[in-house]
């Protein structure tokens, strides 16, 4: 009987050792989830950042305004 009793001790002890294991694992992916949302955030508001200002140089010079321009840089040779 004490042989049976030892063995279960023994498997119980098996799976708590991975139970810790697959716990701190888990822990371990949830921070590395966290941490990649973090950077896909940072990294959307650089792509926002970039695309508005784009447009925003976009719109600072008109075709009209470039034309402009260009004729009075050709105009000062």
């Amino acid at each position: 009987m004490t042989d049976g009793l030892e063995t279960a001790e023994k498997e119980f002890a098996r799976w708590r050792f991975r139970e810790r294991q697959l716990l701190d694992t888990i822990r371990d992916l949830d921070e590395e989830e966290s941490r990649l949302h973090a950077e896909l955030a940072r990294v959307d508001q650089q792509v926002s950042y970039y695309e508005n200002l784009a447009r925003d140089m976009k719109g600072a010079i008109r075709p009209a305004k470039l034309s402009s321009l260009l004729t009075s840089f050709g105009r000062g040779r």
